[in-house]
């Protein structure tokens, strides 16, 4: 696939060129984000406060190699999660605990169907609705949290990239001149 397809095309396979880039960059950054924003953002902070400290979730782009893996500290920051960390004896997901004491569990999991859908999101050229309803991401894990994140990401997104023609409230249409 180029790096110029559509959203709806399937993915890149390595998460390579100027979009993998920009996706890499934005997942790496996500953790200080979400933890700088909770101080600015009301509605952040209401969701971060919902998510119980230990809480992990991890954002992915199916068909690649991009993924991060974050954690919820006791002070309601965020934690990048090293990949040796995340267990590897559940699903991510599931709910499920591992055996493992020394690995994390992974509580939920966003997984974008392509690098095209994933940088649309990450560079607010379409909103997590918008990417809902054209099913560009798919979810595993409990819903009342999954609401949360989605919540949350949205403040984040809308906060990071309210400029764009995608979170800016729609004009309304003036009066008719008589």
């Amino acid at each position: 696939m180029s790096e110029d397809a559509s959203p709806s095309r399937s993915g890149s396979t390595g998460g390579g060129g100027v979009r993998g880039l920009y996706v890499r960059v934005l997942l790496r950054l996500l953790p200080p984000l979400l933890s700088l924003f909770r101080h600015v953002s009301p509605k952040i902070r209401a969701e971060v406060g919902y998510l119980k400290p230990g809480y992990t979730f991890q954002l992915t782009v199916n068909g690649t190699n991009l993924s991060c893996v974050c954690r919820r500290t006791e002070k309601g920051s965020f934690k990048r999660v090293p990949p040796e960390r995340v267990a590897r004896d559940v699903e991510p997901g599931s709910g499920l605990t591992s055996a493992q004491a020394d690995t994390v569990a992974i509580d939920y999991v966003i997984a974008f169907c392509s690098l095209a859908y994933a940088f649309d999101c990450f560079s607010g050229g379409m909103t997590l609705k918008q990417a809902l309803a054209q099913r560009a991401f798919s979810t595993r894990g409990p819903n009342d949290t999954g609401v949360s994140l989605t919540y949350m990401f949205t403040a984040l997104l809308k906060t990071f990239f309210g400029w764009r023609a995608a979170y800016r409230p729609p004009k309304t249409a003036a009066p008719a001149a008589r």
